[in-house]
């Protein structure tokens, strides 16, 4: 929802209005992500060589192909059917190759992706989708290969630091920083490290259920969420993952916790979640046509962009998961060896 409200200020323009800062919270909202995948898609890999003995692949990639290629694509063809074919340019190659991080990271290469600048605006958010699907690739093989485990989940956090601040000491290109500071290896592998301590070591972890360690990270993301945290970027998003993982972690081993997300309002939004990330730029430049047939003061206007944008999203999100994306999520269980809270509920649907 931060990405939502970041988007819907970074796009005021289309309604007429001037531009509103993007929130900090819509970065680190998807660092916050990309450590929870880790640690859920880790710590499920876990739990299947625990079952099995071993570590289905190809069953993974079922897995996540089924989750995220139909609205991937789906929403591609949306865009340029929207935007036309005749506008296609060859970049977008970038995005149905799932590399569009690429792409973002060197806009000075490769400008645009199709003629409509707005239309171009629709896809930026998929460099994270791009990320996602890029550290599937070869992290089950890590987690299955790995005879040291443990010590490649603290060496490629440590790694990706390292890295970051070599390329700022030898003054690497700027579309190099760009290009690293995207691909957020170092925050998966940290909710993948997360995974690791939390299986093999819960009751170590009892140190961080303590209450005033669970109010300091909830503090934490009120000083992010006011754009107030900033160190330097070399190590912003890894303290972040830090903190997430300490949220993580008293949600799931903390009988006694400050803040309870388990709620029927974040359980229906934590469903309909995907849908709601890829398509917010689309809705909040379909919304603003309506805008465009309505004639009211900028202060009234304002107050309707940020009441009904987010319902509208909402609205298309719940539409996609129950009548498109719930097609695909029944076919995933053919390949779930390890069932999540997730595919439970889904089956019980």
């Amino acid at each position: 929802m931060a990405v939502v409200f970041s988007h819907i200020n970074n796009r005021l323009d289309y309604y007429g209005l001037p531009k509103g800062e993007l929130l900090d919270l819509a970065s680190f909202g998807v660092t916050m992500f990309f450590t929870l995948s880790g640690f859920l898609i880790t710590y499920l890999l876990l739990k299947e060589f625990e079952k099995t003995g071993d570590i289905d692949v190809k069953k993974f990639y079922m897995r996540r192909v089924l989750r995220i290629w139909p609205l991937y694509y789906f929403y591609i063809i949306i865009i340029v059917l929207v935007n036309g074919v005749s506008e296609i340019h060859w970049p977008i190659l970038f995005y149905l190759l799932m590399i569009p991080n690429f792409k973002n990271s060197f806009t000075g290469i490769v400008n645009t992706v199709l003629g409509n600048q707005k239309v171009t605006y629709m896809m930026g958010h998929y460099w994270s989708l791009g990320v996602e699907e890029q550290f599937y690739a070869f992290w089950p093989w890590i987690v299955k290969k790995s005879k040291h485990l443990l010590l490649i989940l603290i060496l490629i956090p440590v790694g990706y630091v390292l890295l970051k601040l070599g390329l700022r000491i030898f003054k690497a290109p700027y579309n190099i920083l760009v290009f690293v500071n995207y691909t957020r290896f170092g925050c998966l592998a940290l909710g993948g490290l997360g995974a690791y301590l939390f299986y093999y070591h819960k009751e170590k972890l009892q140190v961080l259920n303590q209450k005033w360690v669970e109010i300091a990270a909830w503090l934490f993301f009120v000083v992010v969420a006011f754009n107030r945290f900033h160190i330097t970027s070399i190590i912003d998003h890894e303290i972040v993952s830090f903190f997430t993982l300490v949220i993580i972690f008293n949600q799931v081993n903390n009988s006694n916790k400050f803040v309870s997300l388990e709620n029927p309002v974040f359980d229906y939004l934590g469903k309909i979640s995907f849908g709601l990330y890829v398509y917010n730029p689309l809705v909040i430049y379909a919304v603003s046509l309506l805008f465009s047939k309505i004639v009211i003061g900028d202060g009234l206007k304002m107050i309707a962009i940020y009441a009904l944008v987010p319902i509208a999203i909402i609205g298309i999100a719940h539409l996609s998961y129950y009548y498109f994306e719930k097609r695909f999520l029944k076919m995933k269980t053919k390949y779930t060896t390890v069932q999540s809270a997730a595919s439970k509920a889904e089956l019980n649907e």
